[in-house]
């Protein structure tokens, strides 16, 4: 156990409201809260922010005497990314975690990471692995670094961030004052975790410990809707394009590589995308999309379209496109896909 007199103050932060898969679940909350309150490392406070009206929520808090333990409220509701940025600066740690109010953490959620960064000044957050759960909180996988403990260069890690993320939000520790100086999250859209490890590697290192340290929960039964993917999808492409036209100084990297990179990333969520889309119209709608922002800018992405328009004919199944959408190879693709429908 940290020693409280000379270990730094660890601020968890999470922000709650009247959510869909919420709604009628004030377990999922209560169990959340548990887990930041069970946490081991001390010295440390736990701050909620309920978001707007959430009767449930508030009731729950006021049961709640632990000295550690604070909370707050708004007006109204501000927005995922006003109300995460909103409780993070009433933070008062060195360093602040902030976790989802559907996901838990383990009793051992910031010892490791913290040490890591006490010893480590370069690096700005430090992140771990995790157990991946259902809406009943039931194990569906885990999530564990093959390379054990590291601490990767920001300009080093900064690429593979853009082409998918590296990690997951409850198990990230941050130093505040890092986390002040790039915005927290950005206001606009969906306030995504990558746009904000995207800003903080521009500044800093990044660690990661070989510790399992919370529980990230999927909505199963709740899960987003296609529009809400859709939009997911164009976000990703506008962040991704931001920081292609201005990479960190000095990236010595290859652009035209990592932009190839990103949009065969996009070739692939968008032809799976379009495999579940609800209607012929949404189905059209992405397929524009795709066309105009995608397909045509890299071998794979022309081979993805060449292949997506066999299937609108019906020569090749959803199965089969999916398959071969995984495929990174324009090459693999196109003969593969040849040789079906000349079957």
């Amino acid at each position: 156990m940290p020693n409280s007199r000379t270990s730094p103050l660890v601020s968890l932060c999470t922000a709650t409201c009247a959510r869909p898969h919420t709604i009628g679940r004030p377990d999922l909350l209560r169990e959340s809260l548990a887990g930041l309150l069970a946490q081991t490392y001390s010295p440390l406070e736990v701050l909620v922010l309920v978001d707007g009206d959430s009767r449930d929520a508030i009731e729950l808090l006021k049961t709640i005497t632990d000295t550690r333990f604070r909370w707050m409220t708004t007006p109204g509701p501000s927005g995922w990314a006003g109300s995460w940025n909103r409780v993070c600066r009433e933070a008062k740690g060195k360093y602040i975690l902030f976790c989802a109010d559907d996901d838990v953490l383990l009793p051992n959620a910031v010892d490791e990471q913290v040490r890591l960064l006490e010893s480590h000044p370069e690096v700005g957050f430090c992140h771990a692995d995790l157990i991946y759960i259902d809406d009943d909180g039931a194990e569906l996988g885990r999530w564990i670094s093959h390379r054990g403990r590291f601490i990767d260069r920001g300009l080093d890690a900064w690429p593979d961030y853009l082409v998918a993320t590296g990690c997951s939000m409850p198990s990230v520790v941050i130093r505040r004052d890092l986390w002040l100086m790039v915005g927290g999250w950005d206001d606009a859209g969906n306030p995504s975790d990558n746009a904000l490890y995207l800003k903080l590697l521009r500044h800093s290192a990044v660690g990661h410990v070989d510790r399992m340290t919370c529980k990230y929960r999927f909505r199963v039964r709740t899960p987003d809707s296609w529009a809400r993917q859709f939009r997911n999808l164009r976000e990703y492409y506008a962040l991704a394009m931001k920081h292609l036209a201005d990479p960190p100084e000095p990236f010595s990297g290859s652009i035209s590589r990592l932009t190839r990179q990103v949009l065969n990333r996009l070739v692939r969520d968008g032809v799976a995308l379009r495999m579940s889309a609800p209607d012929e119209r949404s189905r059209a709608e992405l397929r524009d999309w795709l066309d105009r922002h995608v397909w045509r800018y890299t071998a794979f992405g022309c081979a993805c379209r060449f292949l997506d328009r066999l299937h609108a004919l019906g020569l090749v199944s959803a199965a089969h496109v999916v398959n071969l959408m995984c495929r990174q190879s324009a090459k693999w693709v196109l003969i593969r896909t040849l040789r079906r429908s000349a079957l």
